[in-house]
């Protein structure tokens, strides 16, 4: 999804040098992401708007983050994310109804415990579900982007802890 340049990892502390599109995602971890030139569109949350130059934007966990270069931009991703090492469900939603999929995710997101994920693969991006899922289950909805690419979308969702 994202070209990672460099990744350094200290304990529980993680720091990616990153280059190109960040998909939209919302993680259970803090994050912080020190935009170090170029310029661009920022996600953040339910807004849109443009930064240039250096730049640091705060994430809290479970909120939205994603980012649209315009050129050449550079950024750094720190957080405190934990690597689940369990394999997780993949639900194939690509030959399903699509009247179907949206529900199926959302009865099986109920299901899961503080902590747990699957995965979705999808034949477009369901961002729209994201942000359905966050009206019913406010910041408890983890949306990490695994895969993104013409009709093989894949979404890793986990059940976040606090929310509303």
């Amino acid at each position: 999804m994202v070209d990672i340049v460099q990744e350094i990892k200290a304990g529980k502390l993680e720091v990616r040098k990153l280059k190109g599109k960040i998909y939209p995602s919302a993680t259970g971890s803090e994050r912080v992401f020190v935009l170090l030139s170029g310029r661009g569109k920022l996600i953040k949350g339910q807004s849109f708007r443009d930064i240039e130059g250096e730049a640091l934007i705060s994430v809290e966990p479970g909120e939205i983050f994603g980012f649209i270069p315009e050129g050449s931009a550079t950024l750094l991703e720190i957080s405190t994310k934990t690597e689940k090492e369990k394999p997780l469900e993949r639900i194939e939603l690509r030959e399903m109804e699509p009247a179907r999929r949206h529900p199926l995710v959302m009865e099986k997101f109920k299901e899961l415990k503080e902590g747990e994920a699957f995965e979705i693969v999808n034949d477009h991006d369901p961002l729209p579900l994201y942000f359905q899922m966050n009206m019913f289950f406010p910041g408890k909805v983890g949306w990490e982007y695994v895969e993104g690419n013409g009709d093989r979308w894949i979404i890793r969702i986990e059940k976040l802890g606090g929310g509303r």
